[in-house]
């Protein structure tokens, strides 16, 4: 009974938000103009006819209307971008609303999906009844569960209504391959530290999926240095649009690790320009696997008036391991080395209570992120940094001073370098075909 009181609340609650076009009044009012009415009982089967006609008009048209938001996920304005809510206007998604409740009273609903070459996007909502949302966590572990393989969580947003009752999420998964044709959604929940398992199953309707919108092979090197950049290609559908490219591959990758030159790349700049606009990027991300390095850039869809499209390949920062060893005798004063191409200043050494101090300047951008201090011999690790100053030059470059404290002391002094991390300049534009 309650079930069936729970549903007849939430059509109630579609119901209400149904808003009737204002073109339906014109509609109604220019129909009648003109009519004459009379009031004569033997005439009272017109007066029927006409109301039975008038209330199937409406019915029709608000059948029409439940039909079309029927086809629309219900209440995730607050957390879908422009892109999204065209989408949804659209009716481009599918619509599941099945739900599964845990023990401790929660309801997972799947309201629906939506599915292109890029990913697929799940809507969901948590509701408590008694308003303890705030104490409920969805770890990331969530993915789903294909025929032979799974398809992994790659990021979500969600939001909480003011009540603490409901969250709702989206979700964005790999996409299912070609052959698929059911899901489950597999999921954990933590409340107040007790974790529940669940699952909603559901059926793929391939005929909402939505494919590609632009699929372009780039296969574009570009060397900086020992580094090398490579744009492998750019998928655009009608969610989101996919730059895919590497830095090293599986070879490559061994080579250094033998030589203990390892390069563990840390953030690529890239700009999508589209009629030379700029599109919003929308997250990145980079892995090593049996392919090597790889990296994907996230933007928005484009526009449908596509009239040019450019990649802007701005640069990429990066942690490299080396091994450097510099003298400092006491008396030292700015001396220069070159590390990778990359210059640091040591600008002086001294002593204070029990500690050397050791004085650098380098590019903003640029930090040794592991350094000793060989002190009569002996290996010190670095305690702090004690100040840390930008400078500005008159040609607007950037430097970046910092005294390191090594507690030690001693006659003779050797700087070690082992790790550095720097942002290689590319500034290259690369232009895309549309047709």
């Amino acid at each position: 009974m309650k079930e069936i009181e729970r549903l007849l609340y939430e059509k109630k609650a579609e119901l209400d938000e149904i808003e009737v076009p204002v073109e339906l009044e014109e509609r109604l009012k220019n129909a009648l103009e003109g009519k004459t009415f009379t009031t004569k009982r033997r005439n009272n089967w017109l007066g029927r006819i006409a109301a039975v006609c008038l209330i199937t008009l409406l019915v029709g048209y608000n059948f029409n209307t439940l039909a079309f938001y029927g086809k629309r996920l219900i209440g995730y304005d607050q957390i879908m971008n422009g892109t999204l809510k065209q989408l949804n206007e659209l009716g481009k998604g599918q619509i599941i609303g099945k739900s599964y409740t845990f023990e401790s009273g929660i309801t997972m609903t799947l309201d629906g999906i939506m599915i292109d070459e890029n990913q697929l996007l799940a809507f969901y909502s948590l509701k408590d009844a008694g308003g303890g949302m705030e104490a409920v966590q969805i770890p990331p572990q969530m993915h789903m569960e294909g025929l032979w393989r799974n398809y992994m969580m790659e990021s979500g947003q969600g939001e909480i209504d003011d009540d603490n009752k409901e969250t709702k999420w989206i979700t964005s998964f790999e996409p299912p391959r070609f052959y698929e044709r059911k899901l489950n959604l597999k999921f954990r929940l933590i409340d107040r530290g007790i974790v529940e398992e669940g699952e909603i199953s559901f059926k793929l309707d391939r005929e909402k999926a939505m494919g590609s919108t632009l699929k372009k092979n780039i296969k574009r090197t570009f060397k900086f240095g020992e580094t090398q950049v490579r744009l492998e290609s750019i998928i655009a559908s009608p969610t989101r649009t996919v730059i895919n490219g590497s830095i090293q591959n599986i070879f490559q990758l061994a080579r250094d690790h033998i030589s203990g030159n390892r390069l563990r790349p840390n953030h690529i700049a890239i700009k999508l320009m589209v009629n030379g606009e700029e599109v919003p990027s929308q997250g990145a991300g980079m892995r090593t696997d049996l392919k090597g390095i790889t990296f994907h850039q996230e933007f928005d869809a484009l526009p449908e008036d596509l009239q040019s499209l450019e990649l802007h390949l701005q640069s990429l920062s990066v942690d490299r391991d080396v091994s450097e060893a510099v003298n400092l005798p006491k008396d030292i004063e700015n001396k220069s080395i070159s590390i990778l191409d990359q210059d640091v200043q040591i600008n002086k050494i001294y002593q204070s209570n029990g500690s050397s101090f050791v004085t650098i300047t380098t590019e903003e951008g640029t930090i040794l992120t592991r350094v000793y201090l060989l002190v009569d011999g002996n290996k010190i690790a670095l305690s702090k940094t004690v100040t840390d100053e930008l400078i500005k030059q008159e040609n607007g470059e950037v430097l970046h001073t910092r005294t390191l404290d090594f507690p030690a002391t001693g006659e003779k002094y050797q700087f070690i370098i082992e790790r550095i991390t720097y942002t290689e300049i590319y500034n290259e534009v690369i232009d895309i075909p549309i047709k």
